[in-house]
């Protein structure tokens, strides 16, 4: 028995016993918890004047933004996106170790970096469960645990970048499914680094009871760079999209995985439980990392090439001969808006043929371009070579009185499979990564430091 933190040994019974086992009643000494944020001595500072060579494939990630003069707005939103693709390579870097585009499966592809990091449904458990720690493997529903999946197979079961997607009968803007050309969901997930799943874990965010007994204002830890390339890495939350895969799609354009496609049950509206094993093919990637100079957070989302045309080349009739979610030659097809209900995953291909319709209403600007054509060159010959950024949005002044969302720049970003109804230039109604989660509050109400992921708490 244990009183009062010590072990309690009632006469020599006790003792007997406890030599008749082969054990000792000694208390266990718990271990401390992970540091939240811990210092590093490998943050990439590599300025964005820095020529785009083979030599940036292992520079690593960097704990914040790397910024040098001129202090103008082109020039600052240049060294955000050369951020953006310093990012990109590191976290898509293969898990195992080496560089992006050196995996061992076809096209150079493999497991990457982040997709090793906590999913949403492992942070934010049923009832209100305490995560794992951080080796822990993911949770694998009851419905999928028949299909021979490997131990802590992934599971991907939103249908939206929101989870409650095909439940919700209000949303403050348009939102709803994305069908490919094959009449298939699109399937979405969250995932967060450890820094950020530390913080969440260890001041008890994970459920309802343990965000109303905390007090303090939510303050994710910020990549800091402290001198060199010393500092801290930061919270780091991304948000990826994928289609499924059959032998008709060209697997060797996409960063592939392996999961387990899980619908939830639900009541209203009524949609039976299922699971399934794909493949799935990488189609948008969202990357938002607090730092220090950007308390907002810094957002980049990159999308694979082929997704959709932008409205100037419908308009000039200037299209490739394929994409992901755009079927040229419809007339009949309404583009960019959401797929009629009733939303039923169960149900594929998509009733009466409809498949997405859409079209990028903000082209990606020249100069990206050309920066995106410069590092891809540099992965040439691998799956990661048809990959694009699309922008990156930061704050031009974090430390605003008048905007507590930091007047970000561009004022509007949207990937084109993760906010594919709200894209467009109206404020307070086309996406702003920012603005948006400028919003997000906790279960209590409380702010929540620009993340929505607090909300999921049980």
């Amino acid at each position: 028995m244990k009183r009062s933190g010590k072990w309690a040994v009632a006469g020599g019974a006790a003792t007997v016993l406890a030599l008749a086992v082969g054990c000792s009643l000694q208390p266990v000494t718990p271990q401390p918890a992970p540091t939240i944020d811990p210092p590093v001595t490998n943050c990439n500072v590599t300025p964005p004047t820095t020529p785009i060579t083979p030599a940036l494939l292992t520079s690593g990630l960097p704990c914040d933004a790397t910024i040098v003069p001129p202090i103008t707005l082109a020039n600052l939103q240049h060294g955000f996106d050369y951020y953006s693709w310093l990012t990109f390579l590191s976290l898509n870097a293969p898990a195992s170790g080496g560089v992006i585009g050196q995996g061992s499966l076809p096209g150079g592809d493999a497991p990457t970096q982040w997709e090793q990091w906590k999913e949403l449904s492992d942070v934010m458990k049923a009832g209100g469960a305490k995560p794992g720690g951080w080796d822990a493997p993911h949770t694998i529903p009851p419905a999928c645990r028949n299909l021979g999946a490997a131990k802590g197979m992934r599971v991907l079961s939103m249908v939206g970048k929101t989870p409650d997607v095909l439940s919700a009968t209000v949303e403050p803007f348009d939102t709803g499914p994305l069908i490919d050309q094959h009449g298939r969901y699109v399937r979405y997930e969250i995932l967060v680094n450890r820094p950020m799943f530390e913080y969440i874990v260890q001041n008890d965010l994970y459920s309802k009871q343990g965000q109303a007994a905390f007090t303090a204002t939510v303050d994710f830890p910020s990549g800091t760079v402290t001198g060199g390339s010393n500092g801290t890495v930061g919270a780091i939350m991304v948000k990826a999209a994928w289609m499924v895969l059959d032998t008709s799609d060209d697997a060797g354009a996409f960063h592939t995985a392996q999961a387990l496609v899980y619908t939830p049950p639900q009541d209203n509206p009524r949609i039976e439980e299922s699971c399934t094993t794909a493949t799935l093919g990488l189609v948008g990637l969202h990357i938002a990392h607090k730092t220090a100079g950007a308390p907002q957070w810094i957002w980049s989302t990159f999308e694979q090439a082929a997704n959709a045309p932008q409205q100037a080349d419908v308009d000039a009739g200037t299209l490739k001969p394929h994409y992901n979610f755009y079927r040229a030659g419809c007339t009949s097809c309404t583009v960019n808006e959401p797929p009629p209900r009733p939303w039923n995953p169960n149900i594929q291909p998509f009733p009466n043929g409809f498949t997405s319709q859409v079209t990028r209403v903000i082209p990606i600007s020249a100069e990206v371009v050309q920066l995106s054509s410069a590092f891809t060159g540099l992965l040439q010959g691998t799956v990661w070579q048809n990959y694009t950024l699309v922008s990156t949005q930061w704050p031009t002044d974090p430390t605003s009185k008048t905007d507590p969302n930091g007047v970000p720049a561009p004022a509007f970003l949207a990937n084109s499979t993760l906010e594919t109804y709200i894209q467009g230039s109206v404020p307070q109604s086309s996406s702003s990564c920012m603005n948006c989660h400028g919003n997000a509050a906790a279960t209590t109400g409380r702010t929540s430091d620009f993340t929505f992921i607090l909300e999921r708490a049980q």
